[in-house]
């Protein structure tokens, strides 16, 4: 009877030792967190909120010193997720000291050193520069560039511009202008809480597509920003420009 009963317990303990083991093994590295507004937020494994900055832009960190130990650089070794999150939207970077940084969508993740508990947000918005990310990821974002200030980007860091001979709710961009400046079109607005959804609309094109614009103003790429965080278009024959979302006015209505 004694016999029995160790092994018994020694049959559970095994089983429980493996089911601790296979759990280990099945959390995700990355999770999306549900609010109480609907609305999801990356963290980490352990619900530690992750962070985009918005001098990433280019894909490459720009934290160092006090700043990097302010926001300490995230990184998953492997990247495990479950849906509505993809395991193709993450990589990695190497930073300036040699040390890997997981990315989202090409932005680097950083925790923030006063989030002390899982659900803790308290780094979105400082400094207007650092933001929580959003699942489904953010289709327009703030990106800031050294010249320029803040700006507007696509999802993937990619440079947005207006054109200032448009006017509110029309474009006078057809032709060989659009073949050189593409219309921005997205099928939903996702926005971190430095922008005013309001701020945006559509406008119907010539041709019946959609493009999506800013305070009544279409949105443009330009084909020769070669990579994310470009800003070649900038003042392209005195009427194209970056959209800075807090002071924007289009040249000609000032």
């Amino acid at each position: 009877m004694r016999t029995t009963v160790i092994k018994a317990l020694a049959a559970l303990s095994l089983a429980l030792l493996l089911a601790g083991f296979a759990w280990a093994q099945s959390q995700d590295s990355i999770l999306a967190k549900s609010l109480p507004d609907g609305s999801s937020i990356l963290t980490d494994g352990k619900g530690m909120t992750l962070y985009y900055f918005t001098k990433d832009a280019k894909g490459e960190s720009s934290s160092s010193g006090q700043v990097a130990k302010a926001w300490p650089a995230f990184y998953a070794p492997s990247i495990s997720v479950s849906p509505p999150l993809k395991a193709e939207d993450f990589d990695s970077v190497t930073r300036d000291d040699g040390s890997r940084q997981t990315t989202y969508h090409g932005w680097p993740l950083y925790h923030w050193f006063k989030d002390k508990m899982p659900g803790d947000m308290g780094g979105e918005g400082v400094g207007k520069a650092w933001y929580v990310l959003k699942v489904p990821a953010y289709t327009v974002m703030i990106a800031t560039d050294p010249a320029l200030g803040n700006y507007l980007v696509d999802g993937e860091g990619n440079s947005l511009y207006y054109f200032a001979k448009d006017s509110v709710g029309a474009s006078a961009c057809n032709g060989d202008c659009i073949k050189n400046w593409p219309a921005f079109s997205v099928s939903s607005l996702v926005l971190p809480s430095g922008l005013n959804a309001s701020d945006f609309g559509t406008i119907v094109r010539s041709d019946g597509s959609i493009q999506v614009t800013y305070k009544g103003y279409p949105l443009y790429y330009w084909k020769k920003d070669g990579s994310r965080g470009d800003v070649t278009g900038q003042g392209v024959g005195k009427v194209w420009y970056v959209v800075e979302p807090e002071k924007f006015m289009a040249a000609g209505t000032m």
